[in-house]
């Protein structure tokens, strides 16, 4: 069996696991090659002849595990997502075991669910039309503010980040919104227009109840205007009914749509996956890419 490990070393505080892992992988016969992405190898270069292996290992952040999954998509090599990053909320949204040896045994068995990926495109400074594939959420607003707050700090104190980030953050900017979604046109006014192929975060709270990342779809939210201790209802919402089937999602406007263009006025900033992108023009769009990759699960998996 050849194993071709993709890892970014600087992912977060579990990046060293990686190790413990290869060691309970492999077996007399096989091959194991490590890649180390970073400064020198871009994940291009580290997925270049990735059908030349049985299975690809992608370890890192989310952000990490986002970009190497760009460059996989639509190849249907069997991956295998390990979380070595700060939040690891795709790798939670899959739900394997996530002890090393478990996920060794589900790596060599190959046991697979064809999955979706968003495909987030929008306009740069210099006019050009850019794009990057997202496996969680990508949007403008409110979460990108928090996105970009966070960065600075995520490595050193975790999750926690995203929570002060937020707490700084009293009135984010309210903004209007067209979104143009198969053939429909909706405007609204809001704090943040967010765009999910998965939706739990931390905690287990499901931001987008009906959000599957195997249903051919993409899940888009607006939030409603308000300052951030309003969200308090949401907040609750989510802790007290973590699927959303009950209380549902209170303050948020929901859609499910193939693909959407969105307008934002005025614009705001954007991210996707957690990485902050720079959006001058006020105008993003959103695809789905359905069954573009073949991720590995065990018999614990929400995919299963």
């Amino acid at each position: 069996m050849r194993y071709l490990i993709v890892h970014n070393p600087a992912s977060g505080p579990s990046s060293d696991e990686i190790y413990a892992f290869a060691h309970a992988l492999a077996t007399p016969g096989d091959e194991i090659c490590f890649r180390l992405i970073g400064e020198g190898m871009e994940p291009e270069d580290a997925c270049a002849d990735v059908r030349a292996f049985d299975r690809v290992v992608v370890s890192g952040g989310d952000g990490t595990v986002s970009n190497v999954l760009d460059c996989l998509r639509g190849t249907h090599v069997p991956i295998l997502v390990f979380p070595s990053g700060t939040a690891n909320l795709f790798f939670n949204n899959i739900g394997n075991a996530p002890e090393a040896a478990a996920l060794a045994a589900a790596c060599r068995r190959g046991r697979c669910a064809s999955v979706d990926m968003g495909e987030l495109y929008w306009r740069d400074e210099a006019g050009d039309i850019q794009r990057h594939g997202f496996i969680i959420i990508a949007g403008s607003g409110f979460d990108a503010a928090i996105m970009e707050k966070a960065a600075p700090s995520k490595n050193e104190i975790g999750e926690i980040a995203y929570a002060l980030a937020a707490l700084s953050t009293p009135e984010p900017q309210v903004a209007h919104f067209t979104i143009e979604h198969d053939g429909v046109v909706d405007e609204l006014d809001g704090i943040g227009c967010m765009v999910g192929n998965t939706a739990v975060i931390q905690n287990d709270i499901n931001l987008f109840p009906d959000c599957r990342m195997d249903d051919g779809m993409i899940d888009i939210a607006v939030i409603e205007p308000a300052r951030t201790v309003e969200l308090l209802p949401t907040l609750l919402a989510g802790v007290f009914d973590p699927a959303g089937k009950g209380l549902g999602r209170p303050q948020f406007t929901t859609f499910q749509a193939k693909e959407a263009k969105i307008t934002c006025t005025p614009s705001l900033g954007m991210q996707f996956d957690g990485e902050v992108i720079p959006n001058n023009g006020g105008m993003f769009g959103a695809r789905v890419l359905p069954s573009c990759l073949d991720i590995i699960i065990d018999d614990f998996s929400k995919l299963a």
